[in-house]
């Protein structure tokens, strides 16, 4: 489930991509864009670029339905079957390549904004800022660093070590890997 945050950042992004569509490639810039409002995890911003291609999509595909629904009032009269059936695959082929134009490159900007947003979180916080979007948090933030579920389990299950916090061994564990039994020294 894409939350409201991601999919803001999407429309922002969107907005631009389709402003700039003039440049070939926009869609990475309007990926990047929605990637850095979203954050620094690769994934969410890789999220958010897809959405904001997938947006920018919507427009084109709209016009390109408008023009060919109006060049293609008259092909039920007098066309044969083959020349609307070729049409059609040529549309279908065409709509295709313009989605995973617009989808893909954004995908990659997504990333690539996401790498950006981790790289200057100061300039990330003072965007954030002007065009006021809030910068609290009400989540945390979900990076690479955070445990799953089976880690969770398994560190609920394992029982304390004497050693320092979130230490992955236990005491007697890591003396038995330097070669020593602490049961033999006693």
């Amino acid at each position: 489930m894409v939350s409201s945050r991601t999919l803001i950042n999407a429309i922002i992004g969107a907005v631009v991509g389709v402003v700039l569509s003039f440049i070939p490639f926009s869609t990475v810039l309007a990926g990047a864009i929605a990637g850095f409002l979203e954050g620094p995890d690769g994934r969410a911003g890789a999220i958010a670029g897809t959405l904001a291609g997938a947006i920018t999509f919507l427009p084109i595909a709209g016009g390109a339905v408008l023009v060919f629904g109006f060049l293609g009032l008259g092909l039920g009269f007098g066309v044969p079957f083959e020349g609307v059936a070729l049409l059609w695959v040529f549309l279908v082929g065409g709509m295709l390549f313009l989605l995973f134009y617009t989808v893909g490159p954004a995908l990659l900007g997504g990333y690539l904004g996401a790498y950006l947003a981790r790289e200057y979180p100061d300039q990330r916080r003072h965007t954030r800022e002007t065009i006021r979007l809030d910068t609290a948090s009400r989540q945390p933030p979900r990076t690479a660093e955070t445990t799953g579920v089976r880690d969770r389990e398994r560190d609920r299950d394992r029982p304390a070590s004497g050693g320092l916090e979130g230490d992955r061994y236990s005491d007697r564990d890591r003396d038995r890997e330097r070669g020593r039994d602490p049961e033999r020294e006693s």
